[in-house]
C-alpha cells in the first residue's frame, strides 16, 4: 500500500504540473493531505486500544487444543484498520522462545474476543506474554505502538499447564508388607495384624481369636465384640525421576514427555490400587532433591504440577546423588528409576547405599536404539520408547 500511494502521489504531481485545471489541484491536494489525516487518526486510535488475556491460568491435556482468549477493545470513535499483536510463549522445560503474530481490524467502540487454538504438543508449563501491540492506518503509511498503560484493564501474561496423558496400566503389584519396612501409616481399607492400631470393632463370628475380644465393650453392649487390627503400610515404592538432558540427537521435549507420562501413569495406577508411594526428583533451581509422599489425589496432583514446573539440567544422576547424600530415608521395597539416559553407575550407587530390596531402571530412549541390548547386573532394565509407553512398560512388575 505505501508503494501504491507513492506512485499515485507522483502521478498527481505530474498531473497538476501538466494540466492547468482546478481538478488537478484538488487531486494533488487530496493526496498531499492523506498522510497527515492518517497520522492523526493513528495517534488518536493508539491511545484508545486495550489488549489483554482473559484468563491468567489454565490447563489442558497434551493432545487437546486449548483456546487462549484475548480481549481487544477500541474505545475510540475511529476504526483501527490493522492491529498487530505479537505474543511470546516459552516452555519452561527448555526455555526456548517462540513468537505468534495476530493481525485483526477493530471497529470503533467495539470489544472483540480473539480465540487462539493452541496445541500443547509437549508437557510442561508454557508462559504467554504480549510482547507488543502496534496499529497502522488503512494504507499502512504509519505504524504506532500501543502504550502499555492502555492495557491496564487486562493481564499481559498467561500461563498454560500442559498435563500428561495417562496410560492405562494393568501391571502386577508386588506385596512388600512382609519385608519389615517401617511405617507410621495404616491402611484405611484393609485390616492387618498390628495390635498397636485398631482398624475396626465388630460383632464376634465363629473362628475369631479369643485374644481379640474387646472385653470392656462386650460387657457394655451385652454381646461379644472383637477388635480388628490395622495393616501398616509403608511407602514401599519410590519413583525416582531423573530429568537430566539427553544428547543432541534426540528430541529432549519428547523424551521429557515420556518421563512425565510414565511417572504420572505409574503413580496414578498405584494410587488406584491403594498403594502409597513416594516420588523423588531434582529441582535444578533450588539445587536439591524434592520428595513427595503420594497417598491421595491431591498429593498426586501436587507431584505432577511440580514436575511440570521443573527444568532439564546437565548433571547426570543428580537426583540420585543428592538423595543419597542429603536424605535419611527408610529402606523401601522397590525403587523405579525413571531416566532420560542410561548411567552404568546409577543402580550401583543405589545398591551400595542399600536403598531398596528391588531396583528397576525405566530408560527413556528413541526408536533408533531399538536393536540395542540393554543389561544391568543390579537392576531390571526396561527401555521405554516415546509414543509406545503402554507397550514398553507392560512387563513392569511394581
Amino acid at each position: 500500500m505505501p508503494f501504491l500511494y507513492t506512485v499515485l502521489f507522483i502521478a498527481s504531481v505530474f498531473f497538476y504540473i501538466l494540466y492547468e485545471h482546478p481538478f488537478s489541484f484538488y487531486l494533488f491536494a487530496f493526496f498531499l493531505v492523506i498522510p497527515f489525516v492518517m497520522l492523526t487518526m493513528t495517534i488518536c486510535t493508539a491511545k484508545k486500544i486495550k489488549v489483554g488475556f482473559l484468563q491468567r491460568q489454565s490447563s489442558a491435556s497434551r493432545t487437546a487444543k486449548l483456546p487462549i482468549k484475548l480481549k481487544v477493545r477500541n474505545d475510540s470513535m475511529l476504526p483501527c484498520p490493522n492491529l498487530l499483536i505479537e505474543i511470546n510463549y516459552t516452555n519452561k522445560i527448555d526455555g526456548k522462545k517462540n513468537v505468534v503474530k495476530i493481525n485483526t481490524p477493530v471497529y470503533p467502540h467495539e470489544t472483540q474476543i480473539l480465540t487462539l487454538s493452541v496445541s500443547g504438543i509437549h508437557c510442561g508449563t508454557v508462559d504467554f506474554n504480549i510482547k507488543r501491540c502496534r496499529i497502522s492506518d488503512m494504507l499502512k503509511l504509519f505504524t504506532m505502538k500501543v502504550r502499555s498503560k492502555a492495557t491496564e484493564f487486562a493481564d499481559k501474561c498467561c500461563t498454560i499447564t500442559i498435563l500428561p496423558d495417562y496410560i492405562p496400566l494393568e501391571n502386577e503389584i508386588a506385596n512388600y508388607a512382609d519385608m519389615g519396612l517401617e511405617s507410621d501409616e495404616y491402611s484405611k481399607t484393609q485390616k492387618g495384624d498390628d495390635p498397636s492400631e485398631i482398624f475396626d470393632i465388630r460383632d464376634y463370628v465363629e473362628g475369631d481369636k479369643l485374644n481379640r475380644i474387646h472385653w470392656k465393650l462386650s460387657a457394655k453392649q451385652d454381646k461379644t465384640m472383637v477388635k480388628d487390627y490395622s495393616l501398616p503400610i509403608a511407602n514401599s515404592i519410590v519413583l525416582m525421576i531423573d530429568l537430566s538432558k539427553t544428547d543432541n540427537k534426540t528430541d529432549e521435549l519428547a523424551v521429557f514427555d515420556s518421563v512425565v507420562e510414565a511417572a504420572a501413569s505409574v503413580s496414578r495406577y498405584l494410587l488406584e490400587n491403594d498403594v502409597p508411594h513416594r516420588a523423588v526428583f531434582y529441582d535444578a533451581e533450588r539445587q536439591r532433591s524434592i520428595e513427595q509422599n503420594i497417598n491421595d489425589e491431591e498429593s498426586h496432583s501436587i507431584m505432577v504440577g511440580m514436575l511440570l514446573q521443573a527444568k532439564l539440567y546437565e548433571t547426570k544422576d543428580a537426583v540420585l546423588t543428592d538423595y543419597i547424600g542429603t536424605t535419611e530415608s527408610m529402606k523401601c521395597g522397590h525403587i523405579i528409576y525413571i531416566s532420560t539416559g542410561y548411567s552404568p553407575n546409577a543402580t550401583e550407587l543405589m545398591s551400595d547405599a542399600d536403598l531398596a530390596y528391588k531396583y528397576t531402571y525405566l530408560l527413556m530412549t528413541d526408536n533408533s536404539n531399538t536393536q540395542t541390548a540393554f543389561y544391568d547386573e543390579f537392576a531390571e532394565l526396561i527401555p521405554v520408547y516415546p509414543g509406545q509407553l503402554e507397550g514398553s512398560i507392560r512387563e513392569l512388575c511394581l
